[in-house]
C-alpha cells in the first residue's frame, strides 16, 4: 500500500509541476434548443472546476446558469440551470494547442413560458431533464499568461427526449501552477 501511495504522489507531482493538477474555467455559451417544431437560442454561463487524476485525464464538476431567454412564436425558453460530473480527456499540447473531449452526466432545467391566449391564462413549464453531456473542443495557451488558456467547444446535452440541446461555448481556463 505504501508503494502505491508513493507512486501516486510521484506521478501527481511530476504533472503538477508541468501544469498543475487543478483547473477552473469560466465559459459563455449560446445554445440551440430544438423542441418539436420550435427552435430557441438562449445564452448561459458555465463554471467548470476539475482535477487531473492522470496526465491529460481529469474529473470535473460543472454548473451552468441561464443568462438570457429566446422567443420562438408565442413561446419563450431559457436554460435555467444545469449541473453535473464529467471526465475530461485531452491531447498533449502541440505549440500550446490541445484538443479535448468531455463525457459526463448532466441534470438541466428548461423554463418555457407561453402568453395568455383568449380566455386561457399565461402558463409556465419548468422541467428537469437528466442525461449525458458530450463536448468536443480546442484550447490555446496564452503566451503572456502561461497558466491561462482560451477554449472553444461544441456541447451536446442528450436526455433521450424529443428535445435537442446543442451549444457553442467560449471559455477562459486557469490552471494552477
Amino acid at each position: 500500500m505504501r508503494w502505491l501511495i508513493a507512486c501516486v504522489l510521484a506521478v501527481s507531482s511530476s504533472f503538477a509541476s508541468a501544469d498543475g493538477p487543478v483547473y477552473a474555467e469560466l465559459q459563455l455559451g449560446a445554445g440551440g434548443v430544438e423542441n418539436s417544431d420550435l427552435s430557441f437560442y438562449p445564452t448561459f454561463g458555465s463554471v467548470n472546476v476539475g482535477l487531473f487524476v492522470m496526465p491529460n485525464i481529469g474529473i470535473e464538476l460543472f454548473a451552468d446558469s441561464g443568462l438570457s431567454s429566446d422567443r420562438s412564436g408565442d413561446f419563450e425558453l431559457e436554460v435555467e440551470q444545469a449541473y453535473g460530473l464529467a471526465v475530461r480527456l485531452q491531447s498533449p499540447p502541440v505549440r500550446g494547442t490541445q484538443g479535448y473531449i468531455v463525457l459526463g452526466a448532466v441534470n438541466y432545467t428548461l423554463d418555457q413560458t407561453a402568453p395568455a391566449v383568449g380566455t386561457l391564462p399565461a402558463s409556465t413549464v419548468n422541467e428537469d431533464f437528466t442525461g449525458a453531456r458530450v463536448s468536443i473542443g480546442v484550447m490555446q495557451r496564452l503566451q503572456r499568461a502561461p497558466n491561462m488558456l482560451v477554449s472553444l467547444e461544441y456541447r451536446h446535452y442528450n436526455a433521450g427526449e424529443p428535445l435537442r440541446l446543442d451549444a457553442l461555448v467560449l471559455g477562459l481556463r486557469f490552471n494552477t501552477p
